[in-house]
């Protein structure tokens, strides 16, 4: 979709507790261009709060 930014790093984190909670930190604290791909509601309305591009699933799939 327009405005996301391209695609260049994937970064994996394994979360220690709740993975929510790790993607919408590391959304507010990353520097740069942010791209979460997420389903979930509340995740997505957090990540847009911290700055981060949101979309979703079937975004992710077309591009594979």
């Amino acid at each position: 979709p327009a405005g996301l930014p391209d695609a260049g790093r994937v970064r994996v984190v394994a979360a220690g507790g709740s993975g929510d909670d790790l993607i919408a930190d590391l959304a507010a604290q990353l520097p740069g261009q942010r791209l979460v791909v997420t389903a979930d509601r509340e995740l997505r309305g957090r990540c847009i709060a911290a700055g981060a591009a949101v979309t979703g699933p079937r975004w992710l799939l077309g591009m594979l």
